[in-house]
This record gives C-alpha cells, structure tokens and sequence, in this order.
C-alpha cells in the first residue's frame, strides 16, 4: 500500500523577464516519510523550484501542491506544515538562541509553556543547548545553520524543504547537518533538500531526483546513485616507474584510496573512498608525497556534468 503523496509539482514553470526559463515542466510526486534529494548542478533550477514550492515566487505555469492544497492559491494553509531554510539562514547576531526562537514562538502564536518546551526540545535536537544564551554573532557558519534548522522546525512541521543545507560548512559541520536529517527521517518527517554535491546526497537520501537546465531528468533510488558513484571513484593513473607489488600495499595505506589494482607495468587503477571529482587533485596530491612520481592520470567520469546530458540523451534517444 502506497503511502500519502504529500508534495507535488505539476507541470512548472518559470521563466523570468530575461527570457531565461530556470524551470521546464518538472513534475514530480513525494511520498510521506521519505527523504528526497533534488540534485542538479549550479544554475539547474533547484532554488526556483524551492521558492514556487513555498510561495516566494509565482510559477509562469503549472502546479506546487502540498498536502494536497495548491501553495500559490492557498499558501498559508498549504504551507501550514512545511518548515523550510532557504539561501542564508535567517538569524539576528545581536540575539541569543533563546531569545530567538521565543520570538518566533510568539509569532506562531503558541503558549508561553509551550514556547519554553519547545526551545529546550529544538535546541537539544540541533546540539546547541550549551550555547543557548550565547550571541548569535559569536557562532560559527555550521551553529548558524543547526539553529536556523531550529528555527524552521519550532513549530513542529511534517515537512521540511531545505536548499543546499551543507553549503558552507567545513565537514564536521557537514556531518552534524548529515546526522540532523536523519534525525528528522526516525520522527517520519518528510524530508525535500537541493543539492549539486552527488556524495552527499546519497548518505541521507532515500530517492533523488535528477535536474539539469530547468529539466527532470530522472527520480531514482538511492541504490542507483551508489551505482553512479562508482564511475566518479575510479581513476587510472601512470607511473614514473614500473610498479612492485609492496607499492600497491603502500598505496593502499594512503587516506582516499581504497583500492589499487595494477593495470600494466606503469599504470594504475585507483578506487578513491568517496564520488566526489573535487577531491582528486588533493589525492593525487598525497600520492606525490608518498614517493611515487605520476606521468598522466585520467578519471573514469571526470565531471557530473557528463551525467546529466547522458541521461538526457538516453531519454531523448528512447522516444
């Protein structure tokens, strides 16, 4: 038994006076509970779908729904139980935490009890309970999200739309925003974020939905990003000199790498540990300082780019 569809686009669009269509007839359904990444490169269209969805822009054409009710004809009852952060996170340097969310507590028009409750509960659940009167202009880019995430989620949405949530983070501020969503995914919150960073999206995602120049491309599961990844993991690198089999053990020892196979007597086949192609240069890097002088190298898949025209075209050519 399929579950309750609780966010829906029909037919977008939105096409800005520049003549520039940031969105083209994306369509796509979102089930209660599931947490869905909405991935694309910069410029694909992601923020203008999260902007009509909660109403800070007019669609050109077509539908946002949430919960069944139409967002630009009804926004606030639609968006009622939707929670969202958008762009920079809206946070006051001269308030503290508490001071913050007591506000918007009163604009929610809860209770004072309530209130006092419910900053105790979100602030645990965002890890800045310690830092509850602190000034909001002391904290560092990661504790400005965590509370805006906090902010968002005071009066208890059952839908959160988040875009680009780790951008600007270093990466243990990106692993405590990883850990906070699926957080939100045990409590059966549904869960929409925008990315363009593919690794990323498949640690917390349970589908994906591919956007490429204002397009869906494809929604797929999470397992078909794992798949993916592989290709943006493996990279052939040449060697200076004839490899022995104590350099592979060598290699294998250096942090990024997690396999190496020999291809030929001079070149390599190197597994990095995660799909992300930024990350390359700094393995390559660390190859170097462990003594082995690299002639050439050459990605498997070197840009996500590739990607998303691939899939194009595999279903322009299927039609």
């Amino acid at each position: 038994m399929s579950k309750d569809i609780v966010m829906e686009t029909q037919n977008l669009v939105k096409k800005f006076g520049d003549g520039v269509t940031a969105v083209d007839d994306v369509s796509f359904k979102i089930e209660k509970g599931e947490v869905v990444g909405y991935l694309g490169p910069n410029g694909a269209g992601k923020t203008t779908t999260i902007k009509i969805m909660t109403n800070l822009i007019k669609p050109t054409a077509g539908h946002a729904c949430i919960n069944g009710i139409d967002v630009n004809r009804h926004p606030k009852e639609a968006l009622k139980s939707v929670g969202s952060l958008i762009g920079v996170p809206g946070v006051y340097s001269y308030l503290t935490p508490t001071e913050l969310l007591r506000y918007f507590g009163k604009l929610y028009g809860l209770p004072k009890q309530r209130i006092d409750e419910r900053i105790k509960e979100v602030l645990n659940m965002v890890n800045l309970s310690d830092w509850k009167d602190s000034k909001v202009g002391t904290f560092s880019t990661g504790m400005e999200r965590r509370l805006a995430i906090a902010k968002s989620i005071f009066h208890e949405p059952s839908i959160l739309i988040l875009d680009e949530p780790v951008l600007g983070l270093d990466p243990e501020g990106i692993k405590e925003m990883r850990e906070l969503i699926k957080s939100f995914q045990e409590k059966d919150v549904t869960v929409f974020l925008s990315s363009h960073l593919l690794d990323e999206v498949s640690k917390v995602c349970d589908s994906v939905i591919f956007l490429y120049d204002g397009r869906v491309v494809e929604k797929d599961s999470v397992e078909r990003i794992d798949e993916i990844m592989k290709q943006y993991r493996l990279i052939d690198v040449e060697l200076l000199e004839d490899i022995r089999k104590s350099d592979l053990k060598d290699m294998k020892k250096i942090e990024m790498i997690d396999d190496v196979k020999k291809i030929d007597d001079s070149r390599i086949r190197v597994t990095k540990n995660d799909g992300d192609p930024g990350t390359t240069a700094e393995m390559l890097r660390k190859i170097v300082e462990n003594g082995f002088d690299i002639v050439s190298y050459t990605p498997e898949k070197s840009d996500l780019e590739d990607f998303y025209v691939s899939l194009i075209e595999e279903k322009e050519g299927a039609r």
